[in-house]
């Protein structure tokens, strides 16, 4: 009987997440440390046997690593993709610690026709480039789509790629490496200027699509119930 009410909660809650979507595409991407690589990145620092938390730049005592979570929205038509993003562990004011080794100075999408340990600059939303032309952050210095926490070390990112903006490209011209998961957000510290912690956008599966697997789940949990 637990079973079968828990996979008939996660049924009624997938019923009402279809309820409450619109049509588009939806992305998400977990950003970690280990996921980064380049020339002075994390991966690269580890590499060449730096430490993991350690000051690296020697401005500043051991950190915990950092760590964050991106959701994104294509619509319908594919004319703009929006996004918020939650960091920990990054300094979004070079106020939130101490030493300057976790200052943000720098967060993008990358993306790229091909497989490559990274991808170019396609669209920045906080430090240089910044392309997010209709933000009220393309005021500020840094530019920024960001907002750091009034407590705890990091802060949130939202924003908007229209159409026609983009790094030298357009966000047109890199929807297809986006849907092929050639595209990744990730952003960049002081101590690590080749990017902190990085984050591949991954399709989420059609809500109708989890509509069926919640079904297959009850309907088994319900086959199961009665040969017990």
């Amino acid at each position: 009987m637990t079973l079968l009410r828990t996979v008939g909660l996660l049924c009624l809650s997938l019923l009402l997440f279809v309820g409450r979507a619109h049509a588009g595409i939806i992305f998400h991407a977990d950003l970690t440390t280990g996921a980064e690589a380049g020339a002075n990145s994390f991966a690269d620092q580890v590499n060449r046997g730096a430490p993991t938390t350690g000051p690296g730049l020697g401005l500043g005592p051991s950190r915990p690593l950092s760590f964050g979570t991106a959701n994104f929205f294509l619509n319908d038509a594919g004319t703009a993709l929006s996004f918020t993003a939650t960091v920990f562990n990054i300094d979004f004011t070079g106020s939130q610690t101490p030493g300057p080794n976790d200052d943000l100075v720098a967060a993008h999408i990358h993306a790229g026709g091909a497989a490559a340990p990274t991808f170019p600059v396609v669209w920045g939303f906080f430090g240089a480039p910044f392309n997010d032309d209709n933000s009220p952050g393309a005021l500020l210095n840094p530019k920024s789509d960001c907002t750091a926490f009034a407590t705890g070390v990091g802060g949130t990112c939202s924003g908007t790629w229209d159409l026609p903006e983009g790094n030298i490209t357009t966000l047109a011209a890199q929807l297809p490496n986006i849907l092929a998961g050639r595209s990744y957000i990730n952003f960049h510290t002081t101590q690590y200027s080749g990017g902190e912690i990085r984050g591949f956008l991954v399709q989420v599966p059609e809500p109708a699509t989890l509509i069926l697997v919640g079904l297959g789940l009850l309907g088994m949990a319900g086959m199961g119930r009665r040969t017990v």
